[in-house]
């Protein structure tokens, strides 16, 4: 795969230090949730310019993507949660229909109640097909793989969301999968800080959550979205929004306070396309058609001169 030139480990530890990679919304937000890795990025072309203001589903993202949302299984999901807290902090009933409205409507809004992000910049799979030493050729601070991740932990990754988390206090950070609660802790600067078990126990099986305290930030690490130990049901993900909820305040959604089950825009029906772009690419290629996989937690396009958030 061609390359516009090497990066040096500066220019990517710097670049890396930034929103690039996350999925955005209001870092003002009292949710943050938090994977491991997006599903897609930017590709690294020169010049490599920091995203210093998050990405977010406004209305212009939303009228773009309208027809490909449907195919969104795992934010879908996270909007099935974030609308059981909404009811649960504003102590209303859950309606069968909240999570259409709350995902069509408010999820990863520029003023809305959660703030999506990934602790690596670059997805860990490129499309499925294309190996990491293959996508990144040319570029030797990326390769092996294990190079990579040693600069976002050791450099400056890591510190910008320590910084960023410290500068915004979340009231609640929710980290997506056991699997990488390593990492977790030692990007927010967790270590040291005596945690505790809950078994979130709803009418189905029961999920594991470990949870740690510190001012007024809880860091909630749960079980993955998606497979066969992780929290795809129903039940299961109401449960845990209403767990959620319960340390929230409804001023944390003032943006979205209706609660009214409403039709979700009209949505075109079709197969999911095969995803099979890479994050590193020649300079010059239009990003602006871009689509997202099927189960995507990926990046929008950021446009214009927005706000300083780091």
């Amino acid at each position: 795969m061609q390359h516009s030139r090497m990066f040096t480990r500066q220019e990517l530890d710097r670049y890396f230090a930034s929103y690039v990679g996350m999925e955005g919304g209001n870092p003002r937000a009292a949710v943050w949730i938090c994977d491991r890795s997006p599903a897609w990025s930017e590709p690294i072309v020169a010049p490599l310019n920091p995203q210093l203001a998050p990405p977010a589903w406004d209305a212009v993202f939303r009228q773009h993507h309208r027809q490909d949302m449907a195919r969104w299984f795992g934010h879908q999901c996270v909007a099935r949660i974030m609308a059981a807290a909404r009811a649960e902090a504003l102590g209303a009933r859950l309606g069968d229909n909240d999570w259409e409205h709350y995902y069509w409507n408010h999820l990863y809004s520029p003023a809305g109640a959660e703030f999506r992000l990934s602790l690596f910049p670059l997805p860990a799979h490129v499309d499925g097909r294309t190996t990491w030493s293959k996508a990144f050729r040319g570029q030797p601070e990326l390769i092996p793989q294990k190079r990579y991740v040693t600069l976002c932990r050791q450099g400056e990754r890591f510190r910008f969301i320590a910084r960023t988390c410290e500068r915004w206090r979340p009231k609640v950070v929710i980290c997506l999968s056991h699997r990488h609660a390593e990492e977790y802790i030692e990007a927010f600067s967790l270590e040291g800080i005596a945690g505790e078990e809950h078994a979130l126990r709803p009418a189905d099986q029961a999920r594991r959550l470990h949870l740690f305290s510190r001012g007024e930030t809880t860091w909630i690490i749960c079980p993955a979205i998606g497979g066969s130990a992780g929290m795809t049901s129903q039940v299961q993900l109401d449960a845990f929004g209403k767990f959620i909820g319960a340390r929230l305040a409804a001023s944390d959604f003032k943006h979205c306070l209706e609660l009214d089950a409403q039709q979700p825009p009209a949505r075109v029906d079709r197969q999911p396309e095969r995803y099979a772009v890479p994050p590193a690419e020649v300079a010059g290629r239009d990003l602006g058609h871009r689509l997202r996989p099927g189960l995507a937690w990926s990046e929008p396009a950021v446009t214009g001169n927005l706000e300083t958030y780091a």
